[in-house]
């Protein structure tokens, strides 16, 4: 394994950690707001500090940061999961049975490809409330996420499944009598989960994308509720984007966070 892979792994590895634990690695709790320092740089500022400085209400980047990791690199994998395992299970019944049911799911997944994804969520999303508590928002951005995702996976599950069919180990356990459930599950199933990881990195970056776009523009978790999304709202403002260069910190996450799944991801680099 190379020292990028190890690297990018151990990237990925903290940003787990960070996300499943947020309340070990913070320094505050994400709303406390230390209103005598406004957009106070990174240090330490009378008996507080704050390692990446502070927003407009004086809540410290670094803790709202470790909780808002904690919201949008978990939302977008559980996700990207389940979409994965809907694309799985389509393209298996597609490439497996034929007849209607590859040509209805092919079909389906032709008019997913054509539309254009973001715009689409985007246009889902706002026909919703925009007002929403944080659990519903969540809840409805991983429905939104999960359910749109699939078309492209699933056409190359099809492929795979249909080579597989054509295997010679396929044919043999057909014809000592398996089950068509006992053959997918037993023989293809365990020959696609290559794929499926490959399939799983790659995608994880357009979900974690999808999420932060949407919370930025305010369809998404809003605040208070930190994600990677809405800590970058205040960024549209050009006096902030210009003067508190700290409140980038939410962007270089995200970039250090989809360089390391791309690298690990890669071939070359293992």
């Amino acid at each position: 394994m190379s020292v990028l892979r190890k690297v990018s792994w151990t990237l990925l590895a903290i940003a787990l950690v960070v996300s499943l634990a947020p309340g070990f690695v913070a320094l505050y709790p994400p709303s406390e707001q230390h209103r005598d320092y406004p957009y106070a740089s990174p240090g330490r500022h009378g008996t507080s500090f704050f390692p990446l400085g502070t927003d407009e209400f004086g809540r410290d980047i670094f803790s709202r940061l470790c909780y808002g990791a904690s919201a949008s690199l978990l939302l977008a994998p559980a996700a990207a999961a389940v979409s994965l395992g809907i694309a799985m299970g389509l393209g298996m019944l597609a490439g497996s049975r034929r007849g209607w049911p590859d040509a209805l799911i092919t079909k389906a997944s032709e008019v997913f490809l054509a539309l254009p994804w973001f715009y689409f969520v985007v246009a889902l999303r706002a026909a919703l409330p925009l007002r929403m508590a944080p659990a519903t928002a969540a809840l409805t951005l991983f429905g939104l996420l999960a359910g749109l995702g699939w078309a492209a996976p699933a056409r190359l599950f099809r492929s795979l499944t249909m080579k597989l069919m054509a295997e010679d180990f396929v044919e043999a356990a057909r014809a000592l009598g398996a089950r068509p459930g006992r053959v997918m599950f037993v023989h293809i199933l365990p020959a696609l989960w290559p794929a499926a990881r490959a399939q799983m990195l790659v995608s994880l970056p357009a979900f974690i994308l999808t999420e932060v776009n949407l919370s930025f523009l305010g369809l998404g978790i809003t605040d208070p509720t930190p994600t990677l999304g809405n800590l970058l709202t205040p960024l549209q403002q050009y006096t902030v984007l210009t003067s508190y260069p700290w409140m980038l910190a939410p962007a270089v996450v995200i970039v250090l966070v989809f360089l390391a799944l791309q690298t690990v991801a890669d071939p070359v680099h293992r």
